[in-house]
């Protein structure tokens, strides 16, 4: 038997194979979004303990601030 250098054609898809296909997309786009969900939940979490901090860090300066004036 010679090889006439022809590729040869691909298989049809079976119905399993695009149905496989549908569920793997489906879940990689449910993973990335519920990443994306998390990010977000985190990124708000950060901002809105910021103000907080920064206002705890804000009042410890000045009682410390203050001692030395009161003696």
């Amino acid at each position: 038997m010679t090889d006439d250098g022809n590729p040869k054609a691909p298989a049809p898809e079976s119905e399993d194979s695009k149905s496989f296909a549908g569920i793997a997309k489906a879940f990689i786009v449910s993973v990335a979004w519920s990443y994306a969900e998390a990010l977000e939940r985190t990124k708000r979490s950060k901002n809105q303990q910021e103000p907080a901090q920064q206002s705890h860090t804000e009042s410890e300066t000045e009682q410390v601030d203050r001692a030395p004036e009161r003696n």
